[in-house]
């Protein structure tokens, strides 16, 4: 009889520990990231002190959970004090915020998988229709092989929800990638990004007509991608229209090269960007409903969108995706705002006509260095601004920049990059003396595990 009891309590105990037909593997990961950046003149003019340090740190714990075999996973990735906590900034706890969550899953009865939740949504170059990193917005995706070599990618993203009539802002992207070869891959897409002010307007209603190409051909990596924007840029209200003002209509077009050549530890690399400009003159607000022809002809990125990989002191992107105190000369990290007028001074790039030379070298298996040089044109000079009139110079500025990516341990790193922009004469008001040169340095020390 003992033995029975024994062989029964065994039985509840082994079954009281089973894992549940429902559990799910779980995984555990994150980074904990320490960065800054030092600066000087990066308004590129020394008349206005604008040094500055500064220095952030980020724990960001992710949960990642896979059930039925894979067609089933999710992820819950947290950001300690909302992605940034600034030295010096607080003594006190700070809130926890979710940087990315989702839920992925097979559709059954098809080779498509769906998404939902805040994560990266991308056009193939994840640089003109994006919602990575600062961009991060909660959508709906399907994607997957529709059929043989022709795969779709699909998604919406939800950026206001106005609750009432008329008054949302969404994003909206379907691609179709056929696989021509093993090496080669070519994706049209089409996108749509609008935005409701009111019940009786629109703000702005704006479509991407796409070609994106990507090849691996021996040593070469290319990447290729032509953009058509069509669509209006600036919807009046109704009382607009009844005191006569007109729709601004946009036509714009943007052109992107990103190539890699390998020889063995040497990488070299050419990049080409270009977004096309408008020298219209412009009210002293930047108001686009002032444009002449009532046409914009300057490339606009979508809503809450758009994060140009270029060299870091312009678009804050290629090293470190450091924000604060790195305005970006003017540029932010988008290059063009909406309207794509800037400020009155008219630091912002008209456009952008910008060719790239770019190294990498692996010294070591756990040393990398590189850097680049980038000659900066805005596509037309700085557009006059109500009354304020500036050289015809295209010329932004030569970034020169060079740094170090060191894998300390194979879970920690530390990488270290210097630019310095070697100022031209855009956006210099007529009569006035020349910009002054900028830099900056940044720094970043990252643990993964």
């Amino acid at each position: 009889m003992r033995k029975y009891l024994l062989a029964l309590a065994a039985g509840v105990l082994a079954a009281s520990l089973a894992a549940p037909s429902y559990a799910a593997d779980f995984k555990y990961t994150g980074i904990f990231r320490l960065r800054g950046i030092t600066t000087e003149d990066l308004d590129r003019n020394e008349n206005t002190h604008d040094g500055s340090q500064y220095m952030d740190a980020l724990v960001r714990p992710r949960f990642t959970a896979t059930s039925e075999g894979g067609r089933l996973w999710a992820i819950y990735e947290l950001d300690y004090s909302d992605g940034n906590h600034v030295f010096g900034s607080t003594t006190a706890d700070t809130t926890t915020a979710v940087n990315r969550w989702l839920i992925d899953f097979a559709v059954p009865g098809t080779t498509l998988r769906a998404r939902v939740g805040r994560t990266d949504y991308t056009d193939p170059t994840g640089e003109i229709f994006d919602t990575i990193g600062v961009h991060r917005q909660d959508g709906l995706a399907l994607y997957g092989r529709l059929f043989g070599p022709v795969s779709l990618s699909a998604f919406t993203v939800k950026l206001s929800e106005g609750v009432t009539a008329a008054t949302d802002a969404d994003n909206h992207y379907l691609a179709l990638k056929w696989q021509a070869a093993p090496q080669i891959a070519i994706t049209p897409w089409v996108a749509n990004s609008r935005r409701n002010g009111a019940t009786n307007t629109t703000d702005f209603d704006l479509f991407y007509f796409a070609l994106h190409g990507q090849a691996k051909l021996g040593i070469l990596d290319l990447e290729v991608q032509g953009i058509y924007e069509d669509g209006t840029s600036a919807e009046v209200t109704g009382a607009g229209r009844a005191a006569g003002l007109k729709s601004v209509d946009i036509e714009a077009y943007a052109l992107m090269i990103r190539s890699w050549l390998t020889f063995g530890r040497l990488k070299v690399g050419f990049y080409y960007t270009y977004l096309s400009g408008d020298d219209d003159p412009v009210a002293a607000t930047g108001n686009t409903q002032q444009q002449p022809d009532n046409e914009l002809n300057r490339f606009v990125f979508p809503n809450s969108a758009g994060y140009l990989e270029g060299p870091n002191i312009l678009t804050g992107r290629r090293f470190s995706t450091i924000t604060t105190n790195n305005p970006g000369l003017g540029t932010g990290n988008i290059v063009s705002n909406r309207t794509g007028t800037g400020d009155g001074r008219n630091t912002q790039l008209n456009g952008i006509n910008m060719p790239e030379i770019l190294a990498k070298y692996q010294v070591t298996p756990a040393l990398q260095v590189e850097g680049g040089v980038s000659l900066i044109y805005s596509a037309e000079k700085a557009p006059q601004v109500g009354a304020a009139t500036f050289v015809s110079d295209k010329l932004y500025g030569t970034a020169v920049e060079l740094g170090f990516r060191w894998n300390i341990y194979k879970q920690l790193a530390l990488w270290v990059q210097g630019s310095y922009l070697f100022a031209g004469d855009y956006g210099q008001p007529t009569g006035a003396s020349g910009w002054d040169d900028s830099w900056a340095v940044y720094y970043e020390f990252r643990h993964t595990w």
